[in-house]
């Protein structure tokens, strides 16, 4: 076994308040979970984390390149600072042709936090990659709950290992393409405790669409909805897909379509535009007698697939949901006996580990919600890729 470790203590900063240690280890063979417990006790130690620590969670990361991971981390770490978690990445390399683990431990307190961060990343290339299904049991905290989120494309042992061990399986169905909603179909009916961030992306739509229907004098509609349509961003993606899904398991007798809208480039977010349209909040400093200009924060911008309206009728009123330029939700209702309404939502700042952390909520079973929801979206991304080879 060829193996060493190397690395220093990282950078305290100036401050002083933000300390970090990170070490390597290198398997040519099997690989000794001894020795990476060993490594782990050692950052701590280099780190000055206390001996004591409370982890509630084990985040497995699991993906199939370098960049997919860099892209997944910086959310693992912000899920755990609100739910404190070993995180373990698995990065799967088998197309390469040396065979070798590389085990790297890091242990960090970020700058102002009172909490320390604990991270094992197991990269394995070649035929190595098959030692990180055996190796993952050693990795993890017992007597805590395992969240595995996925990375890749929904096959392969460490697939089958996550649904088998994990007490929660998060995917992005909204990263894949459409073809892939029938595979996660497929894998939910099986009885896996998935949870899906694209699912948690259109929360926002869901909660606008209801909360509209539950305004007192408009609750008379909600047995009345004859049609829907949900527009998007150009082609409809994953996350349309599901919000139809979720307005046709919800309301069976209503017709659900997809309507392709405008290009994302047509509907970009403009800041200086927002600045005008949203106007500046102005906050008093009463100590100074000055005043800052600030503005909301500015929503994620628009992708191509994405939901940019949703209309549904129940005769006489016409429901219409659209996304405006400046990150507003805004609901229109027009047709009702007493007049016509409007009702608005602020979309979230997009945030690395916002979403994780929704779907965190639930840490077993199915979202029943979910499941029918993802069957008919199966469906209708069938129809949509039939009719658009």
């Amino acid at each position: 076994m060829n193996e060493g470790f190397s690395g220093e203590p990282m950078s305290v900063g100036a401050s002083g308040k933000s300390r970090a240690a990170e070490l390597e280890m290198h398997f040519a063979d099997a690989v000794d979970l001894s020795k990476i417990r060993a490594l782990l006790h050692l950052a701590r130690e280099r780190a000055g984390a206390p001996v004591e620590r409370v982890l509630t969670l084990n985040l497995i990361g699991i993906h199939y390149s370098d960049a997919s991971w860099e892209r997944g981390r910086p959310g693992l770490e912000a899920a755990s600072a609100l739910h404190p978690a070993r995180i373990v990445g698995l990065i799967a390399l088998p197309g390469e042709t040396e065979s070798s683990v590389t085990a790297r431990v890091t242990v960090m307190r970020p700058k102002g936090a009172s909490f320390f961060i604990e991270r094992i990343v197991m990269r394995a290339t070649g035929k190595a990659v098959r030692r990180l299904d055996s190796s993952i049991d050693g990795l993890l905290v017992p007597d805590v709950p395992i969240v595995a989120v996925w990375g890749g494309r929904l096959e392969g042992n460490l697939l089958k290992r996550a649904i088998t061990s994990a007490d929660r399986l998060i995917v992005d169905s909204g990263t894949r393409p459409l073809v892939a909603l029938g595979e996660l179909d497929a894998v939910v009916k099986s009885g896996a405790p998935v949870g899906d961030l694209a699912w948690a992306r259109i929360y926002p739509w869901q909660s606008l669409a209801a909360d509209v229907l539950d305004i007192p004098n408009l609750r008379e509609h909600r047995g009345n909805i004859k049609s829907v349509q949900i527009i998007t961003a150009g082609a409809p993606g994953p996350e349309a897909m599901l919000l139809a899904g979720w307005f046709q398991s919800r309301i069976r007798r209503a017709q659900v379509s997809l309507v392709v809208g405008a290009t994302p480039s047509e509907v970009a977010i403009d800041q200086a535009v927002q600045a005008a349209e949203v106007g500046k909040v102005i906050v008093e400093n009463s100590a100074t007698g000055t005043a800052t200009a600030t503005l909301p924060p500015i929503p994620d911008p628009i992708t191509p697939g994405q939901i940019i309206g949703v209309r549904f009728e129940a005769p006489p009123a016409e429901f219409q949901l659209r996304r405006e330029k400046n990150g507003i939700l805004e609901a229109q209702v027009r047709g009702d006996d007493d007049g016509e309404l409007v009702h608005r939502l602020r979309l979230p700042a997009g945030s690395p580990g916002a979403l994780l952390v929704q779907e965190l909520k639930l840490l077993s079973g199915c979202d029943e919600i979910y499941a029918a929801a993802l069957d008919q979206a199966t469906q209708f991304a069938a129809k949509q890729m039939k009719e658009n080879p």
